[in-house]
């Protein structure tokens, strides 16, 4: 726990507002509560700001008139963030062997796994060699955990789930933020990995916790070897990813979505549920329920945009000059 006056003095921030009041974490702007500090790093979250519940928010000066609470003003809001976000980060712990706490209800253990402080591991569960499960992690029943799995810091694991080799879930997400000098600041990531029941992980995925929310697999869902899932990431119930996907962060998808091998979904996107995306496309609008391709041979940006403009409307062209597979003639 800071002070608002501590807080200030770590990123040099001017306070507008109480210096003494307690900052116990860090949480977004619509769900941060009165001891707890936000940012808004735009005017286009300016609903948000208005809204919002938090104890402080780190924004700009020109946002300080639409801002209901106390505030951190600063030039660089996402770098103040950035810079923050450390000190609020919970340190793993590190150990051999099984710690004391935790309350396991599963004969079936590896002797050479590593489990932490506050765990707690449900009836019938399985945990192969060399697992590492880090403190405050809660596992349910009826888990098949395969060997070498890393499950860090206070991933929520539903029942039924099957984990293979080699996968990584909790690990910290990509976000950086660049100062005056041109550097990266990493951003320390405080959510968590939420799995639902029923869920198969295939060997060798990555998982990325979330920012300040959690990254959220629902029940029901498959996911292919070498998958990786972004920050925040919600992924709906009973859909299925093959191998070699990427999603981006923040990425939304409903339930029933299937993904094909090597697909692309950039950051932020939302899938509506029933959406079918073929192998190798590239996802980079929102989709509503339908089947979709999408890929191209790649040009420089400015090319590809010009391109991507003409090849979206050769339909409508085609039907303006009344051209159809009949009346094309063949050289």
């Amino acid at each position: 726990m800071y002070t608002l006056g501590e807080l200030a003095d770590f990123i040099n921030a001017e306070v507008i507002g109480d210096e003494l009041l307690n900052i116990t974490g860090l949480a977004s702007s619509t769900n941060a509560q009165k001891n707890q500090l936000t940012y808004i790093s735009s005017a286009k979250y300016k609903s948000d700001l208005i809204n919002s519940m938090a104890g402080a928010v780190i924004l700009t000066k020109d946002l300080l008139d639409d801002c209901p609470t106390n505030a951190l003003v600063v030039d660089n809001v996402y770098l103040a963030f950035a810079k923050i976000s450390h000190y609020f980060k919970q340190q793993p712990t590190h150990l051999n062997g099984i710690h004391t706490s935790a309350k396991i209800n599963s004969q079936n253990i590896a002797n050479s796994c590593t489990i932490g402080e506050g765990v707690v591991i449900g009836k019938n569960c399985t945990i192969g060699a060399n697992t590492t499960i880090e403190q405050g992690v809660s596992i349910a029943n009826n888990a098949s955990i395969q060997a070498n799995v890393t499950i860090l810091q206070n991933s929520i694991i539903g029942n039924n789930v099957v984990i293979s080799a080699g996968v990584v879930i909790g690990s910290e997400g990509f976000g950086n933020a660049l100062d005056s000098q041109s550097r990266w600041h990493s951003i320390a990531h405080l959510g968590n990995v939420m799995i639902g029941n029923d869920v198969t992980i295939g060997a060798n995925t990555v998982i990325d916790r979330g920012t300040l929310e959690d990254t959220q697999i629902h029940s029901g869902v498959r996911l292919d070897n070498l998958v990786h899932i972004a920050h925040n990431v919600i992924l709906g119930a009973n859909t299925a990813i093959a191998a070699g996907v990427t999603i981006g962060g923040s990425a939304i998808l409903g339930k029933r979505c299937q993904v094909g091998g090597g697909a692309v979904i950039a950051s932020h996107m939302c899938l509506a549920d029933d959406v079918v995306v073929t192998g190798a496309s590239t996802v980079d609008k929102h989709l509503s329920s339908g089947h979709y391709t999408g890929f191209t041979s790649i040009s420089t940006h400015s090319n590809w945009k010009r391109s991507q403009f003409w090849l979206l409307k050769l339909d409508k062209i085609a039907k303006y000059l009344n051209i159809t597979p009949k009346n094309l003639k063949r050289k």
